[in-house]
């Protein structure tokens, strides 16, 4: 909910009172002012969204008040009041800058619906602008690399983009599938409408339909007032359902349905929502396997997977980690871009696994430009785990009579790999380029499971 505050200026104190209880039962922020000049010293200090004002009161009307609030702030909302049907108070009223007017005497259930309604435009405003700033703020996005892996992914994005059909983006997490979903909408025809994106896990089930959907006023406890979703808000755009595996069950149908027709409800609502979106998924969960464990609707998979796009590791691209160290280096603002592919620096950092890929080496630089100052990085601005593969490296040029049997050369790779994965055994399988099953094999013959 945004944040709405309400201004209620009255001579009279029985109705100042009596609407800040009325309003603030309904959850809004409510301040009150017995006159226009104390109503003006609260709206310097604070920025509130709507005012409510009688007309007739002393040292300032309410029209004048309005002309001030106006000119302070063209965005406030203003409703006055007045006990005088006439015309001629109606049409000043508007020419001074009020949004609408309300007759006395007041009608409790009349200051509802035009404070709920206020609230709507308001929030649509916030959206819109918010969603305009993203569209202005946006560069085009850079995927980095030229590694084989990327550049397949490059290829793909341009293939698919053009199109509208629903595209699932797979891959570990950290890889950068949002990265790839902002480049598809940003080298389409949508390009210039807006880009949402969810992170299903990162909400509860029961507020992720709300958000998703939208809500009416009074469709559960706390929803004081319309509320857009996330289908709607992305008309003529796109929306990307992040780790759209961690989706509950009981959500699934209804998100079908959603892409299926391009119709829903609000919560609480009778009336159909029609919406033109794009929808991009992602996941960093093998879908197929939880449709066998009945976790994930496969008419769901189907209708979310007509193009798939697998963003590779990092692992899987070690050559594209001097490119990347460049890019963190000059976005960081500095002025010596580590670009030395032979360097001790990069080769330490090409001989780690990346468990948590692009957006774990992201963070390292971090702690590495802090630690490095102004001087140029080295490995002594690494964490000591990463230290440790420049002694190993070093211990690569020992005599033949010192080197280890291939058995334990092996042995000792697999329990590196499967230590930094914390043991997924599906993703050390992908790491090692095997099957589970041959997985499996090794690590009872090796012992690493005990």
């Amino acid at each position: 909910m945004i944040t709405f505050s309400i201004l209620i200026v009255d001579d009279e104190p029985e109705i100042r009172s009596g609407l800040k209880a009325l309003l603030k039962d309904q959850g809004y922020d409510v301040e009150i002012a017995k006159d226009g000049q104390e109503a003006l010293s609260l709206f310097k200090e604070n920025s509130f969204a709507l005012v409510l004002s009688d007309i007739m009161m002393p040292n300032m009307t309410g029209i004048d008040l309005t002309r001030q609030v106006k000119s302070e702030n063209p965005d406030t909302i203003v409703i006055l009041f007045t006990g005088y049907s006439s015309v001629e108070n109606a049409v000043e009223a508007i020419k001074s800058g009020a949004d609408e007017y309300l007759l006395k005497p007041i009608n409790n259930d009349e200051v509802l619906s035009v404070v709920a309604r206020s609230y709507e435009r308001q929030e649509l405003k916030i959206n819109n602008e918010m969603l305009r700033q993203e569209i202005l703020r946006r560069k085009t996005v850079q995927i980095i690399g030229k590694s084989q892996g990327i550049k397949k992914v490059n290829k793909e994005i341009r293939q698919v983009a053009q199109s509208d059909i629903p595209v699932l983006i797979i891959g570990e997490t950290g890889t950068g599938k949002e990265l790839v979903a902002r480049s598809i909408h940003d080298q389409g025809p949508r390009r210039n409408q807006p880009f949402v994106a969810i992170n299903c896990a990162a909400i509860p089930s029961d507020l992720l339909e709300s958000e998703l959907f939208g809500h009416e006023r009074g469709a559960f406890s706390g929803a004081v007032a319309r509320k857009y979703g996330l289908f709607e808000v992305a008309n003529k755009g796109t929306i990307l359902l992040d780790e759209i595996g961690e989706m509950s069950a009981k959500l699934q149908p209804k998100i079908l349905r959603a892409i299926e027709s391009k119709q829903f409800r609000r919560l609480g609502a009778q009336k159909e929502i029609s919406s033109d979106f794009r929808v991009i998924s992602s996941t960093n969960q093998n879908l197929l396997t939880m449709i066998d464990e009945g976790k994930f609707r496969e008419d769901l998979y189907y209708r979310l997977s007509p193009f798939i796009i697998d963003v590779p590791a990092l692992r899987r691209r070690k050559s594209d980690i001097p490119l990347l160290v460049d890019y963190f280096s000059v976005k960081k603002g500095r002025q010596d871009p580590v670009n030395e592919s032979e360097s001790e620096f990069i080769k330490v950092l090409q001989n780690y696994n990346w468990p948590g890929n692009v957006r774990e080496l992201q963070n390292t630089l971090e702690r590495v430009f802090l630690l490095a100052g102004k001087q140029i990085p080295c490995i002594d601005h690494l964490s000591p785990e990463m230290q440790d593969i420049k002694s190993q490296l070093d211990g690569e040029t020992k005599t033949v009579s010192d080197r280890l049997s291939l058995a334990q050369i092996e042995r000792d790779y697999i329990l590196k790999i499967y230590r930094e994965l914390g043991g997924n055994k599906t993703h050390v399988a992908k790491a090692l380029e095997i099957s589970l099953r041959s997985l499996y094999n090794k690590l009872e013959k090796y012992g690493i499971q005990k």
